[in-house]
């Protein structure tokens, strides 16, 4: 949405692409040291005219960047080299060229701006740095060759079409034509720019401000505009519920709206590869009912995303999700939780193709009761206890924290990775059992704020009670680590099928056995309850069967 005076343009947030592609344009604004030319409002921006003084150029350039970033990877280029340390010393040099990318300034003139770009991509430091990891003088040669390439499909705008096509397929000027096109910048301001300096009001509606201007400012919406989706344009129009008859659209945009679909792509952040989950797909943009606010989180997540992708966490198991949830929940918690039922993730998989039937991407959000817990539980411990690739299909490995994370804020079950993961270590015999317990408990506390809004806190010491006991009920003299494997197994096969009766029986069976007492705290195991389902209390207490505590020994050994 957007109002206009003489001397600047007010946004307001819209639909989440539309919003993408506002953030988009403020962050290539700021890339072109024009950060003076917008101001933040209530939940809108103003947008001085200023702001489109050399803007195709800034355009350019920040593609520029963020193809190089994506296309300079010498692991692939490496690929005969088996040496750990010589790997080693190739990422080293890699992250350094990603570096001096990330650090080079804007400039009005894109000339000078590619000089500093084959300043890094192509001088004599770099083939000697080559040649220390490896004597193979043809592939050091293939290597250079292949930078000098990309380098020359930059300045020959090659390089930053085929980027743009991946989220504008077939739109004039920026994806097509695909080949070389060094007048592209010039054909961007003419199509782009210009009109959005002369469009005055008039009759048609622009569907996506709610703004009328004269029809010869108008234009139709095209696949290339919303390609973004991997949905053809029928199947955009249902999306969005906009009117078509007889193959016509009635939709159209104004030349400012045109402009700010044309920056989506900037306002996405691109996933670090080690973050990957089921869904598979390779970026996010965090929508929020207010410009200031959504500039403010993407970007801290585009600066998460980046330090975790060039290890500057000192821990990795420190998931970059979970720095944004913190975030996100202290500016709610600031303003209204209100705000949080129109926060939503966004998350979009770029393609070549773009005639599939069904949009590329996925969306969620945070809802109140997974907040309410977030804020009140040290969680973070639990998702760290989950920071690791496991093959939750077969050949199907995904990030753990991530895909739990996605899939409680989804409302998707976790019982089942917990099961396969149970049986894993069960046969692996395996003693690590904390990735088990904080998917029992992450999953247990988000469904007891969802099924009864009830004192998550009791509840939750009533669970890690019933685990306690499983680690403290038989000292290791008793039952010995392998005996322990083969009846978790055998409980485990139980608790799956949820048959209640037949696991009651044989674990009061074993009471039984070694003659002993049925503690106290195990009585709400063995007992229905609308608070803990059968399942939670009975995986928390093969959670500490398996993992007994060594002091258990200790104390027998005592005796």
């Amino acid at each position: 949405m957007k109002q206009t005076t003489n001397d600047k343009i007010i946004l307001y947030p819209s639909n989440w692409l539309y919003n993408a592609g506002v953030v988009g344009f403020l962050r290539i604004l700021e890339f072109g040291n024009k950060g003076n030319a917008f101001e933040f409002n209530d939940t809108g921006v103003d947008i001085s005219v200023s702001a489109f003084d050399n803007f195709e150029i800034y355009y350019f350039e920040y593609v520029t960047k963020l193809y190089l970033l994506q296309k300079i990877n010498l692991k692939d280029m490496f690929k005969k080299i088996d040496d750990k340390e010589k790997k080693k010393q190739l990422f080293e040099i890699e992250q350094d060229l990603h570096q001096k990318i990330i650090s080079i300034k804007a400039d009005q003139n894109i000339k000078n701006f590619f000089v500093k770009i084959e300043s890094v991509l192509l001088n004599t430091q770099l083939e000697k740095k080559l040649e220390s990891i490896s004597s193979d003088s043809e592939m050091k040669d293939q290597i250079l060759t292949q930078i000098k390439d990309i380098y020359k499909s930059i300045i020959t705008f090659k390089g930053q079409a085929d980027y743009l096509s991946t989220f504008y397929f077939n739109k004039s000027v920026v994806a097509n034509p695909r080949g070389e096109k060094s007048d592209r910048p010039e054909d961007f301001k003419e199509k782009y720019l210009k009109p959005i300096l002369k469009q005055n009001s008039g009759d048609v509606l622009c569907i996506l401000c709610g703004n009328r201007y004269s029809n010869e400012f108008m234009s139709e919406f095209v696949e290339g505009d919303f390609s973004i989706l991997g949905i053809s344009k029928e199947k955009f129009f249902n999306f969005y519920n906009y009117f078509s008859k007889n193959g016509v659209s009635y939709n159209k945009k104004c030349s400012l709206c045109q402009l700010i679909l044309l920056c989506a792509f900037a306002g996405f952040n691109l996933k670090p590869f080690g973050l990957k989950e089921l869904d598979e797909t390779n970026y996010i943009f965090v929508n929020y009912p207010s410009f200031e606010d959504a500039f403010l989180i993407n970007n801290k997540l585009n600066e998460e995303f980046k330090n975790y992708k060039y290890g500057i966490f000192t821990d990795k198991k420190i998931n970059p999700y979970i720095n944004l949830m913190k975030l996100i929940l202290e500016i709610v918690k600031k303003k209204s939780w209100w705000l949080l039922q129109n926060v939503y993730f966004c998350e979009i998989k770029t393609s070549a193709r773009k005639d599939q039937l069904k949009p590329k991407f996925v969306y969620f959000n945070i809802d109140k009761s997974f907040a309410e817990v977030f804020v009140e539980f040290d969680i973070g411990k639990y998702f760290e206890n989950l920071s690791f690739l496991f093959e939750i299909y077969k050949d199907n490995y995904v990030f753990l924290s991530t895909e739990v994370l996605k899939r409680l804020l989804e409302r998707k079950p976790l019982i089942y990775i917990a099961f396969k993961m149970f049986q894993e270590k069960i046969n692996e015999r395996d003693i690590d059992f904390l990735p088990i317990e904080s998917l029992i408990f992450l999953e247990f506390l988000i469904n007891q704020k969802r099924r009864l809004n009830m004192n998550a806190k009791k509840s939750y010491g009533i669970l890690k009670g019933i685990e306690v006991v499983g680690q403290t009920v038989f000292s290791l003299e008793e039952i010995d680590q392998e005996k322990r494997f083969h009846i978790t197994q055998r409980f485990l096969t139980l608790v799956r099928g949820a048959r209640k009766e037949d696991f009651y029986n044989e674990l009061l069976r074993l009471f039984v056995v070694y003659k002993k007492q049925v503690p106290e705290n195990l009585f709400s195991l063995l007992t229905e309850s609308d608070e803990l389902t059968f399942q939670e209390k009975a995986l928390a207490f093969l959670t500490g069967f398996i993992n007994p505590k060594e002091e258990d020994k200790r104390e027998v050994d005592d005796e």
